[in-house]
């Protein structure tokens, strides 16, 4: 028996019949597109194909089981739009389906055909759901993530994360934005550390030691990995007589990042036996002499104190 919702027969078939000849079919197809169209029209293809089948639009009907046929009609459209609009994805796609590159004269699917037959009302409809908020947020989340993916393949990871970050808000579920974001705050901080550690060996030679060290210590900040900056940050605040322990953690970070440094080791030493760590000071003057074993001057420290046993 047919179901009790509020659609027309001819709508119940139309929908069943779509749902069947979807299954199987390229996403140009499932626009009603030929092989290969460009991205405009996928997009205006996309717009007509939502004037029809948006869930929001069976907004308030009794649906029954056409709701499910509806919602997975839209989640296919909306696929092959996701896909053929974004550069990279329909590359990626194109790669591996190389017959849909080249258009051929294959009659436009139903999909693409017009709501309405008149042409009035079909452009109504058309300027009506440009306003709708979902096709909005959609368009806007493509061009964030395409203006996003251009600035990390120029190396420009400040407009990038400016861009993913905004996609977020919008979007806070999507993996892909989610993924970019917390590899292009990696690269945007180590670029940042780079330039605060180029800033701070500017200000070193001019003997502006209070800044170099502001800077050193924000390269180390953005940047764990530095172990330049977290040296330099080290020297630097130990000759100014700053907290033993900031020194330490400094002198400590370049260590672990570079261990094979020996002029880091040697601080590390240094710095432990000025807060009397003689024991863990003595540990590393060792590892200096077993890199260098004619290192002059982790020999004298070793000779210049008596080590208890």
């Amino acid at each position: 028996m047919p179901e009790l919702v509020d659609l027309s027969p001819e709508q119940q078939k139309e929908l069943a019949d779509l749902e069947k000849r979807q299954e199987g079919k390229d996403y140009f197809a499932l626009l009603g597109l030929q092989p290969g169209a460009p991205i405009e029209e996928v997009k205006q293809a996309f717009v007509h194909a939502a004037l029809r089948y948006h869930p929001d639009r069976f907004a308030g009907f009794n649906l029954g089981s056409f709701r499910a046929r509806i919602e997975r009609i839209f989640r296919r459209i909306s696929e092959a739009h996701s896909v053929l609009s974004q550069p990279e994805k329909r590359e990626a796609y194109l790669r591996a389906n190389p017959r849909l590159r080249s258009a051929s004269p294959a009659p436009a699917a139903a999909a693409a055909e017009p709501l309405v037959g008149d042409e009035e009302r079909r452009n109504e409809r058309q300027a009506r759901l440009s306003r709708h908020p979902y096709l909005a947020r959609t368009h806007r989340l493509t061009e964030l993530m395409t203006r996003s993916k251009a600035a990390i393949a120029r190396g420009d990871f400040e407009h990038a994360y400016t861009d993913l970050n905004q996609v977020m808000s919008l979007d806070p579920k999507n993996r892909e934005a989610s993924t970019l974001l917390a590899e292009v705050r990696k690269k945007h901080d180590e670029q940042r550390g780079k330039l605060e550690l180029q800033r701070g060996l500017e200000l070193e030679k001019q003997q502006d030691l209070p800044k170099a060290l502001e800077s050193y210590r924000k390269a180390s900040g953005l940047d764990s990995q530095n172990a330049e900056a977290a040296f330099r940050a080290a020297k630097i605040a130990r000759a100014l007589g700053m907290d033993w322990n900031e020194v330490r953690v400094h002198a400590q970070r370049a260590v672990d990042v570079s261990p094979d440094k020996v002029p880091y080791r040697l601080l590390l030493a240094q710095v432990l036996l000025d807060g009397k760590a003689n024991n863990l000071a003595k540990r590393h003057l060792e590892a200096v002499l077993k890199q260098e074993p004619k290192n002059a001057e982790a020999s004298a420290l070793l000779r210049k104190f008596r080590w208890p046993f």
